[in-house]
């Protein structure tokens, strides 16, 4: 008996493989499928080999052909399936297609380079070059190339120093996010980043964007508040500040630097001691109140008030300068009366009628008050909500979560009732508050796309545009974008074939159709479509061609803006 079951083991193994082998498909078969008539072959084609994994190695040089496509989709997949096979043959391929055109494109491309563990030079300038990308998902990939390719520190933090100082302030606050994304995992390279003098500054601005997740650095950022830079120490009182109570070891260093003569520090300084809140600092605290600076003197105020919590007089002055703080000409110091404000979370009726008063029939000071509550981000999102339910206050809600941007996702339900209960007005500011939350307002596709029907050419062209900046979750919405490509007025048709190549595939009948109409755009009477129309001609790349007599021509545009936008496309399609 154990004997037969013995043969039947060993005659069902032998099979297998043959079974295996008979099914397996056909790499060559599949590579040969890259090049196929319909796109959707390719992309199976390409998913296929993908699978494979490193046993489709016989298909690398298809694939790095297939990155050369005018397909951004197939580009892509390529991409994803030289990453899963693994062979360094693709990585020069793959280094050039992390600069591509395309977010999805670079992100695969540069997750690719991570799942290849490419630990050279030229490999690593790419991944931490993309840090900074204008895309969260490129960022994201970034992040998780460098985190799979584990380069020393000694390599990667020069190029990332490099990255920062070279950026401009947008392009490196991008970067510092992505790597605070990273979480408590980055906390000991920043903090052995603290100890070199060059990098102080930047891993100071990083371990603020990490916030209570950068509680191990907290000793490393006490001896940086010595470093006889002021730009430095500031960042180092800052990031302490974000910590906040886990930076209680660091309060009598603060304690020392509140009367620093640098008058940013001492700002920073009292700032942190307000987050820390340790009765310890009340003396100094005191004394920074009598200071002839008003901002120095509102954070003194607030933080009496945080390390007083019971006492209702502190907390009324408190309130009072912190509101007038927020209309600011300084955003940092509008900033920092809003982030003080909410750490102090007074009751919303004690604030609710001084930002009234204060904003009424003043749009300029309103203005500054909206950007100062954004600069809260998420923090600022369930204030945001509550104000919606409020007519009065509806307008203004929308445009702080607007300016809030993609951290807003969490008001998206809120935001579709209001879209389909509002008026015209309203809508159309609904549908631009979806549209600068991006990706993250995917769920409100479908009441978006109804109101590419509406009535209101204003709400149509600001429906189509939210689609467009949610991206390729929002394909159920093609039909209502291709019939709106077609109608006479050039703002709506210009939006929607923008969209419709947002949302992809950008296959080459959808770019055949849209390189004519960005064309005819260039020579628009409105400036922003002719901006918009090169850029998306610029975005496009190789596959408008077509259209480079139109660019030239608009070299000569009296908008400064349009030619910058001309010259950045010239760039791309050449």
């Amino acid at each position: 008996m154990r004997f037969a079951t013995c043969v039947a083991f060993f005659l069902v193994a032998g099979l297998v493989p043959l079974a295996a082998r008979a099914q397996a498909p056909d790499v060559a078969q599949l590579a040969a499928g890259l090049t196929a008539a319909q796109p959707q072959q390719q992309y199976a084609a390409a998913d296929s080999l993908a699978d494979l994994g490193p046993a489709a190695k016989p298909a690398v040089s298809a694939l790095v052909a297939a990155l050369a496509s005018s397909d951004s989709e197939l580009r892509w997949r390529a991409a994803r399936a030289l990453g899963t096979i693994g062979d360094a043959a693709a990585l020069d391929a793959l280094r050039k297609a992390g600069e591509d055109a395309d977010a999805m494109v670079r992100a695969q491309a540069i997750f690719a380079l991570g799942r290849l563990k490419a630990a050279d030079e030229p490999s690593l300038r790419v991944i931490v070059g993309r840090l900074s990308d204008k895309e969260a998902q490129v960022r994201r990939a970034s992040v998780r190339a460098l985190r799979m390719i584990e380069a020393p520190r000694t390599t990667t933090i020069p190029l990332v120093i490099k990255l920062l100082e070279d950026a401009d302030a947008t392009v490196a606050m991008r970067a510092l996010h992505s790597i605070a994304e990273a979480g408590v995992e980055v906390v000991p390279a920043l903090s052995a980043a603290l100890e070199r003098p060059e990098a102080r500054y930047w891993a100071c601005l990083a371990l603020a964007e990490l916030g209570a997740q950068a509680k191990d650095a907290v000793p490393g950022l006490i001896k940086v508040l010595d470093d006889e830079r002021p730009e430095v120490r500031m960042q180092a009182a800052i990031a302490l500040a974000e910590i906040g109570s886990a930076a209680k070891p660091a309060a009598g260093a603060l304690i020392k630097r509140a009367n620093d003569p640098v008058l940013p520090v001492a700002v920073a300084t009292v700032f942190a001691l307000g987050r820390v809140a340790d009765p310890a600092a009340a003396e100094a605290l005191a004394k920074a109140q009598q200071a002839s600076d008003p901002t120095l003197k509102m954070l003194a105020t607030w933080a009496l008030a945080k390390i007083h919590p019971g006492d209702a007089q502190r907390e009324k002055a408190a309130i009072e300068m912190l509101v007038q703080g927020l209309a600011d000409k300084d955003i940092n110091v509008a900033a920092m009366a809003a982030r003080a404000l909410e750490d102090l979370n007074p009751d919303p009726v004690k604030v609710r009628p001084l930002v009234d008063s204060l904003t009424q029939n003043n749009p300029e000071v309103a203005e500054r008050v909206i950007n100062a509550f954004a600069t809260l981000g998420a923090r600022a999102v369930p204030h945001a909500i509550t104000a919606l339910k409020e007519p009065q206050r509806r307008v203004r809600a929308l445009q702080v979560l607007a300016r809030i941007g993609p951290e807003a996702a969490g008001a998206v339900p809120t935001l579709v009732e209001l879209l389909k209960t509002g008026d015209a007005a309203t809508r159309a500011e609904v549908l631009r508050t979806l549209a600068a939350i991006g990706p993250g307002a995917k769920a409100a596709v479908e009441s978006i796309t109804a109101a590419l029907d509406d009535s209101e050419p204003e709400v149509k062209q600001t429906a189509a545009y939210a689609l467009g900046k949610i991206g390729p979750a929002a394909k159920s919405a093609i039909p209502g974008l291709t019939r709106l490509a077609s109608m006479d007025d050039e703002v709506l048709r210009l939006t929607a074939i923008w969209a419709i190549l947002r949302i992809g595939p950008r296959t080459p009948e959808v770019v055949k159709s849209a390189v004519p109409v960005l064309t005819k755009a260039l020579s628009s009477e409105r400036e922003f479509v002719r901006i918009e129309a090169a850029q998306s001609l610029g975005e496009l790349g190789a596959s408008a061609r077509d259209a480079l007599p139109a660019l030239e021509a608009a070299r000569q545009d009296k908008s400064e803006a349009v030619r910058s936008a001309v010259e950045a496309a010239l760039k791309k399609i050449r």
